[in-house]
């Protein structure tokens, strides 16, 4: 697997073939994709960023708006002179991908939308973005991640996942993690969805305390012919509680265009 700093944001790469992104969400970074990326390096050479603020970025000064996040991304796959790709985002990073698809929609072949919405507000979350922001400015970003991330998961802190996802919520710089509050809320895509061509898949937990039924079911009726994957028993985090099926389910969505050579044209 190589890992780099060299270009505009670090990421883990491996694998070889039609290429694939993953993009990490709000207090992530590339470490929660080891499993994945190990998986699906057999099929596709596999991209992980680490988004500025978060992971190992932490020493880039995020920004406050989804847009420039996908700016990032854009840049950096351009610095490793990959022209097309297939696109995959969680939560935060859903809303990123998103932008990518608005940016360049003539790059992105296929879209996976993880546990993800159209409105950065999220509208039913376990709490307001601006609760959230209080309660970081009270707490500190290391109480911060560790309580948000136990929502993340079905069995919260009793999880065998929980330690990774608050070890690496933990490490995002406190400027990102308010940076990502204000980013999130001052998005929405919902007028574009009927914008995205790219055959699209929906993932999502049914005990999911982020996104709820609204946002998804926003996606699966806005995106033209979206596909919808409805995971039992798991919540936000499910690829590190259902892993083998979320594995299968992804491969299955990707595998019929691995040969692909051309993106959706807008």
């Amino acid at each position: 697997m190589i890992e780099s700093q060299t270009t505009s944001l670090p990421f883990r790469r491996a694998g070889a073939g039609p290429t694939l992104v993953l993009v990490h969400g709000y207090l992530g970074g590339s470490s929660q994709w080891v499993a994945e990326i190990e998986r699906l390096r057999h099929f596709f050479d596999v991209i992980a960023v680490d988004l500025a603020g978060y992971g190992d970025a932490r020493h880039l000064n995020a920004p406050k708006d989804i847009a420039a996040h996908a700016h990032s991304v854009l840049t950096t796959l351009d610095q490793l002179g990959i022209r097309e790709f297939h696109l995959l985002g969680h939560s935060m990073g859903g809303m990123v991908v998103q932008e990518i698809v608005h940016q360049a929609p003539q790059r992105v072949m296929r879209l996976v939308l993880y546990a993800t919405g159209p409105q950065g507000s999220i509208p039913g979350r376990f709490e307001t973005m601006a609760r959230s922001r209080e309660r970081l400015a009270e707490d500190g970003v290391e109480s911060t991640a560790r309580r948000i991330c136990a929502t993340w998961l079905l069995d919260r802190e009793a999880s065998p996942a929980y330690n990774l996802l608050a070890s690496l919520g933990t490490c995002a710089s406190y400027q990102a993690a308010e940076a990502g509050l204000w980013a999130m809320e001052g998005w929405d895509g919902r007028h574009r969805l009927m914008n995205i061509q790219q055959q699209t898949l929906i993932v999502w937990g049914e005990a999911d305390r982020s996104y709820g039924w609204s946002q998804i079911e926003a996606l699966w009726r806005g995106i033209p012919g979206a596909s919808l994957a409805v995971l039992p028993a798991c919540s936000h985090a499910l690829h590190l509680e259902r892993t083998a099926m979320f594995h299968g389910i992804l491969l299955d969505f990707l595998s019929t265009t691995a040969h692909r050579n051309s993106a959706v044209s807008s």
